[in-house]
């Protein structure tokens, strides 16, 4: 499909749409089985270059990126657990329940997450945070199709309805987006940055956002862990603006003639 916004932003990445599917798209990318890798690897390779990347329950990445395309959560059956896995996001064996339990998963983990797993990622200030995190906060689903897509949005076709649309943008893109936002909604809070995995920022919100009776588009790309991977493709000053089918064609709308055809827009070109 022909994006409004898209051919107005003018943007360096590929917009990107993700899509589930009981149908595997051919020539698409695709983690190994087994294989621990952080999915936003394949998501830039989508927004960079046009790729095509497919996933599914046995190769989604990292348990993270499980929660994060609506594939279910592994977070309480791989790794030890939840016990590992709220020390992994707080203060790593310091912070860990059983140390000795911990010091085993970190002995059998990747030699990539050594480090992480004895330190701790950080990203909660508690393991009880951490867990209330992953167990009451961040939403979950499991959709019943095989596969989960990441391709461009300009290759969606009639009939195909995303479950989530981004776009991969700089300062000036995203301050055009997030008026965008605000000139159709009323109130304040028009975008919400939500902690968590970048995956999950334009996954598992978006799906969340879906059904909020005022759905709102998820700022991303704001996990460090994933901005070490991308780095060598996405610059450091790109985030995602990420929000669901619905709201999107929105936004398009809107986009006809709202602010790309301010004065203001037209100045900054």
């Amino acid at each position: 499909m022909e994006s409004i916004i898209a051919k107005h932003l003018s943007p360096e990445m590929h917009p990107v749409a993700l899509l589930t599917s009981d149908e595997r798209p051919d020539g698409a990318i695709q983690p190994k089985e087994g294989k621990y890798v952080c999915i936003m690897t394949m998501f830039a390779q989508v927004a960079a270059h046009a790729k095509t990347a497919v996933f599914d329950r046995n190769t989604y990445g990292c348990p993270g990126a499980s929660v994060g395309l609506g594939l279910g959560s592994v977070y309480p059956s791989v790794m030890g657990g939840l016990d590992v896995f709220e020390a992994f996001f707080s203060k790593g064996i310091d912070s860990a329940k059983d140390p000795d339990a911990y010091a085993e998963a970190v002995k059998h983990a990747p030699k990539h997450m050594v480090n992480k797993l004895t330190v701790g990622e950080r990203f909660h200030a508690s393991p009880g945070k951490a867990r209330r995190w992953m167990t009451e906060e961040l939403p979950e689903y499991d959709f019943k199709e095989e596969f989960r897509v990441l391709k461009p949005l300009s290759e969606v076709t009639d009939g195909e309805v995303p479950a989530s649309v981004v776009f991969v943008v700089n300062p000036l893109q995203l301050s055009a987006l997030i008026t965008l936002a605000g000139s159709v909604r009323d109130g304040l809070l028009d975008i919400m940055a939500p902690q968590g995995a970048a995956c999950q920022m334009i996954g598992a919100y978006v799906f969340q956002q879906a059904a909020a009776d005022i759905p709102r588009p998820v700022l991303g790309l704001t996990d460090l862990a994933a901005r070490k991977h991308i780095r060598k493709t996405i610059p450091p000053e790109y985030l995602t603006f990420a929000m669901p089918w619905e709201l999107f064609l929105q936004y398009e709308e809107a986009a006809e003639d709202g602010i790309f055809s301010s004065p203001l827009w037209e100045d900054m070109l």
